[in-house]
């Protein structure tokens, strides 16, 4: 399945979700990855937009402890290198965010283990990985559209985490309990 195809369908339905459970490692492993890199792009963009002007949507960086005059400072005295050195920046930004989200991939992944055996259904680790994974995209979607409209939400680590659980419940729920052969 395309990687577009399954971007859209982890947004909206959890029962594709569920089914994602059968496709290889490799492939959800690139997805996290292009998940992480379309993340970044607005973070990026509207660093560079705003470089040069004061504006409101640069005080989303604030937030995160870095002040845009002092950034803007910076841009400038760099002049010739700074599209080498936004570059490395920007890179060093996104290794940590893919290993950021490889990480509570698998403690989501962790955490569903309980929740599959409490709902009977037979799910090993891999699979439950693969559907947390997926389980993750609408959750960096509207917290990257929230960072572009300069929207801050109180405790949003935690409800990044509580959405993205209900998601992968809800896939688990999805998955059909497989039923015991009786020998006769």
């Amino acid at each position: 399945m395309n990687l577009h195809i399954r971007l859209l369908k982890s947004l909206y339905s959890t029962a594709a979700i569920s089914h994602f459970r059968f496709l290889g490692v490799g492939s959800t492993i690139l997805y996290i990855l292009a998940l992480a890199f379309l993340s970044m792009i607005p973070v990026v963009t509207l660093f560079v937009l705003n470089l040069n002007q004061r504006n409101t949507s640069m005080d989303n960086f604030q937030n995160y402890g870095l002040d845009p005059e002092q950034m803007k400072e910076f841009a400038l005295s760099m002049e010739g290198i700074l599209p080498i050195v936004l570059m490395v920046v920007y890179l060093a930004m996104y290794i940590l965010l893919a290993g950021s989200l490889f990480s509570g991939i698998s403690v989501l992944a962790g955490l569903g283990l309980p929740f599959s055996k409490i709902l009977k259904k037979k799910l090993t680790y891999k699979h439950l990985w693969v559907m947390s994974c997926y389980s993750i995209t609408l959750p960096v979607f509207l917290l990257t559209i929230l960072f572009v409209l300069n929207v801050h939400l109180p405790f949003s680590f935690l409800l990044f985490w509580i959405v993205s659980s209900l998601i992968l419940l809800l896939a688990i729920k999805h998955i059909p309990v497989k039923k015991i052969e009786s020998g006769s």
